[in-house]
């Protein structure tokens, strides 16, 4: 390689051995092209297309071929990540590095679905070893369940021994939790000499000690490029503790194609809610005066609530929140519960009459709180058109309470996504009537969707069967439209994008212009030339080797050099600057280290 053709010599011991090697001394360092790369004069940029190699671009800007070395020291990237890959390979090396399958699932699994455990499809019945977890994300890490596999071989003459698989779709696996056994015997297994994890074969050296001996293996295997496939929507389950965990599949995709993360409009990484999109509920106890469109309007909010994230059915403490809000510890967060708290200050506030119109705008305020907290550009129409028809029929058929008014509460249910926001693009929610007809609770379900609304044929006497009726109806929905739950503003990017685009960063590379190429390296070459002279003159100083040897270094002193009719003793650009434009102004650089 052109690039160590001029390197300097040194003593140079190796391992043990007693006497010092002439040998080239690869940690010199010449800076000259490291201050060009700063200077647009120097270069331009070239733009790398798939499959180009070094060498090919060396020899299509610069006539030869070996100054390929060049793009290394101009591009920091390169010389960290390396040369882009083609697309080809690309995609090889993210199938490689992500291997596995990836559940992920809006059940909370924080406290289930343990690395080690094994999943199992409740109608695909695939199963699965949880390799990790991403809580984040709500995914489920899951390769494939090894198997044992039993080989006795006899080592060689010299203590060697080589395992191989018949079964060329099977590799050997998980080394660590191999058992192997002389005369019955457990060993340690020796050091590696080929194949290993991942290979048809593997080869041990036992040593001469150990010759002609018999050793029983138990090995672990698992199946070449197999794919794990659980169907969404079905429940996966694992025994841990001796208790059977339940989770539901929202999706299962090859890990590369898996969700890396998610990004906003400037690039962003942006945390979500794992379990999104889900259902959450506002209850409102209202009081009517009668059934008109005006009692409907100003309609008294007697009481609000608001669901968990987790759990449509349990309420959020609001009086504990607005403590928290008050003291500066807590801020609310999404749609539903700041509409709620928002609401719920005004409920409680003697001096105000919280109405319908002021949570809704259902008589036409534009000062409302689902308005003012649900997203911009929420059409409530739809909503308030439902939550008129019903209210009136309520009206109709319940009982009078003891001012001789109609109590009614309002239980909407709402689909959110993973930034905490309330979905009614599409007119999908849910709405549970809660009244007393002869003095019986009773609850009436209704399921809205695209601006049509469906009864449910059961009336329900319990708050929990009614609940329960409208979350099937969301639920399904749900699954049947997962993928067009993330919000516009969010980009997804999976692993095999993240490594495509990091990819991709580095095919726009800075290369010395072909007009000052020859006489940039003619200047590098003779600084490393003269150090060698000067290096001759001096002689060698003895200093440490990190290793097992000694190393030999030139002494401290920088060797000179002539650039241009300029002396060099030190690093400048204004030396490069000299001796590629002729320049006769005074200046020093060129050094090595």
């Amino acid at each position: 390689m052109s690039y160590f053709t001029n390197f300097p010599f040194t003593n140079y011991v190796f391992g043990n051995q007693p006497a010092p090697t002439v040998f080239q001394n690869m940690g010199v360092y010449v800076d000259l092209i490291d201050f060009a790369k700063d200077d647009a004069a120097f270069y331009t940029y070239y733009d790398l297309q798939n499959g180009d190699r070094p060498d090919q671009i060396s020899q299509k800007l610069y006539g030869r071929p070996d100054l390929h070395w060049t793009f290394a020291i101009l591009n920091d990237e390169i010389k960290i990540q390396g040369w882009p890959l083609s697309n080809t390979d690309l995609t090889a090396k993210v199938k490689k590095d992500y291997p596995n399958t990836t559940i992920t699932t809006r059940t909370d699994i924080s406290a289930k679905f343990k690395v080690g455990s094994t999943v199992t499809g409740s109608v695909s019945q695939t199963k699965g070893k949880v390799l990790r977890r991403r809580l984040d994300f709500g995914q489920i890490i899951v390769g494939q369940i090894s198997e044992d596999n039993q080989i006795t071989q006899t080592t060689d003459v010299k203590g060697y021994i080589k395992l191989e698989l018949s079964d060329t779709n099977l590799r050997f696996t998980e080394l660590s939790d191999w058992i192997i056994t002389k005369a019955g015997v457990a060993v340690t297994a020796p050091t590696i000499v080929s194949g290993g994890a991942g290979y048809t074969f593997i080869e041990y050296n036992f040593g001469k000690s150990n010759a002609n001996v018999e050793y029983v293996f138990n090995t672990k295997v698992i199946e070449k490029d197999k794919t794990l496939t659980f169907n969404a929507g079905e429940q996966i389950t694992t025994i841990e503790d001796e208790v059977t965990q339940f989770a539901i599949v929202d999706s299962s995709v090859l890990e590369y194609n898996a969700t890396h993360h998610y990004e906003d409009a400037n690039g962003k990484y942006v945390d979500i809610t794992p379990n999104a999109p889900f259902i959450q509920r506002i209850s409102v106890e209202l009081e009517l005066d009668g059934a008109t469109d005006t009692n409907v309007n100003n309609a008294v909010v007697k009481s609000i609530s608001a669901s968990t994230t987790l759990d449509y059915s349990a309420n959020v403490t609001l009086t504990d929140i607005q403590k928290n809000i008050d003291k500066g510890f807590y801020t609310t967060t999404g749609s539903v519960l700041k509409a709620t708290v928002d609401a719920y200050n005004d409920v409680i506030n003697t001096d105000i009459t919280k109405t319908l119109d002021g949570l809704t705008g259902m008589g036409g305020a534009t000062d409302n709180d689902f308005g003012n907290n649900f997203p911009s550009g929420t059409n409530l129409t739809q909503l308030n058109s439902e939550l008129r028809t019903e209210l009136k029929a309520a009206v109709g058929v319940a009982d009078t309470n003891t001012n001789s008014k109609y109590t009614v509460t309002v239980h909407m249910f709402f689909l959110i996504d993973n930034q905490l926001d309330a979905i009614l693009s599409n007119n999908v929610f849910g709405a549970v009537y809660e009244y007393k007809v002869s003095s019986v609770k009773t609850f009436k379900v209704n399921y809205v969707s695209s601006g049509t609304a469906t009864t449910s044929a059961q009336v329900h006497t319990k708050s929990s069967d009614a609940f329960t009726d409208i979350a099937v109806d969301l639920e399904a929905y749900i699954q049947a439209n997962l993928s067009t739950f993330n919000p516009a503003v969010l980009t997804t990017v999976t692993y095999f994008n993240r490594a495509t685009k990091s990819n991709d960063a580095l095919r726009s590379i800075k290369v010395l212009r072909p007009s000052i190429i020859e006489q940039v390296v003619q200047t590098f070459n003779n600084v490393l030339i003269e150090s060698q002279d000067f290096e001759n003159g001096v002689g060698a100083a003895s200093a440490g080797q990190s290793g097992s040897g000694n190393t030999t270094v030139t002494g401290a002193s920088q060797p000179t050099t002539t650039l241009a009719g300029q002396t060099v003793t030190s690093s400048s650009a204004a030396a490069v600057t000299a001796a590629t434009s002729g320049s006769g102004s005074s200046s020093s650089g060129g050094g090595y280290y």
